[in-house]
Parts: structure tokens; sequence; C-alpha cells
């Protein structure tokens, strides 16, 4: 029975000459005898900073050199996607509306939200429809939510992740509590899709 190359290890073959395991950290780290799971390494595409997945490369571009796309060329978004046309529309037996093109599967209410901010969605982002009428996909009833992970955070860890990622949110808060001189001040927080309302009183 063949076994692993690697001196020490006597699983059974799996290929290039490796076990199971040592093929894995091969593809993570470019090294059979490095522990993966303690790699910082980073893609090695020029200008890519995501976290290394497999052969040199993250997740993104290792499925690049699967399907046979370019990879430097730029990332496809419906931010700027003419081809919105082409997609068949239709309701969903959850009453989103859904669209498919070329096999895949799209949701309305995130394109008319990418297209109409010019951005894409981050993974922890989600669009909620303010009337609750999930066919109802003008922009002014779309409404961006988000959903952090882990669920519990260190207040200063909070107040980072959002400086982070809303830098422009921020600006404008901060700007719009700049000299207001009121005393009391009351402020909106949705919590797991709730709107809490809180006051707080200066001098007690």
């Amino acid at each position: 029975m063949k076994v692993c190359s690697i001196d020490g290890c006597d699983r059974v073959h799996y290929g290039r000459g490796l076990c199971s395991m040592h093929n894995q950290r091969l593809r993570r780290t470019g090294d059979a005898s490095k522990d993966g799971r303690k790699s910082n390494r980073l893609c090695e595409i020029e200008g890519c900073d995501r976290q290394h997945y497999g052969y040199g490369l993250c997740q993104f571009h290792y499925r690049r050199t699967k399907s046979g796309v370019d990879l430097n060329a730029p990332k496809r978004t419906w931010a700027n996607a003419s081809c919105i046309q082409e997609i068949r529309w239709t309701k969903s037996t959850h009453g989103y509306v859904v669209g498919f093109m070329k096999g895949k599967q799209y949701l309305q209410h995130r394109i008319v939200w990418e297209q109409h901010h010019g951005r894409v969605l981050h993974p922890f982002e989600n669009i909620h429809h303010i009337n609750g009428i999930r066919d109802d996909n003008r922009i002014e009833n779309l409404e961006l939510w988000t959903k952090a992970q882990p669920c519990g955070q260190r207040p200063e860890d909070l107040v980072k992740w959002v400086v982070e990622n809303y830098p422009d949110l921020v600006a404008k808060q901060m700007k719009k509590g700049k000299g207001s001189g009121r005393s009391n001040s009351q402020t909106r927080t949705r919590v797991n899709g709730m709107a809490k309302a809180s006051t707080s009183r200066r001098g007690r």
C-alpha cells in the first residue's frame, strides 16, 4: 500500500505522492510540511490583499483559474453592469423578485441598491424592504442593514468596525451632532430588526 512521502507520515497516499492532509497543506502554503492553519500568507496577485487560499492565490483568484478567467481582469459588479436587462425576472414563492441569467439566480432588490449606490454589498450587509412588501423594489423602499460577526463584541471593537466600514456615515453623524448644544439627546438604534429609542440627560 502506497503511503505519504512526507517523513514520519504513514497515512494512505492521496495524490502527488502525499496524503490528503499534506495535499491540503501544499495547496494552502506551498509547502506540504508547513501547517496551513498558522499561515498569514496573502494572495500573490499584485494589488490583492485577500487571505491566501491555495497555490499562491486567494479564493477569488483561485476560482478564476478554475473557470479560465483572466486573473487580472477587474471584478464585474452590478454597480456598473449593463446586462441587467438580460435577466428574466419572476416572483419567488417567498415574495422576492428573482432573476436568472446563465444559470445563476439574482435578487432584484440587491441589484437595484448596488446600481443606485455604485458599490457592491459586503457579505455582512443585506437589504430590507421598509414597507414589508418584498417585491416593492423602489430605491426609496430599500434600507441597508448590517449583521456583523461575531454577534457579541466589545464596544471599542464595534466602534472601530463601524469607522473602518462606514467612514462617510461616521463623518456625517459627527458633523450632524457637532454644536447642537442640547441637554437631551435621543437616538434610534436598530437591534435585530427592532427600532429602540434611548434618551440621555446630561448633568445627572
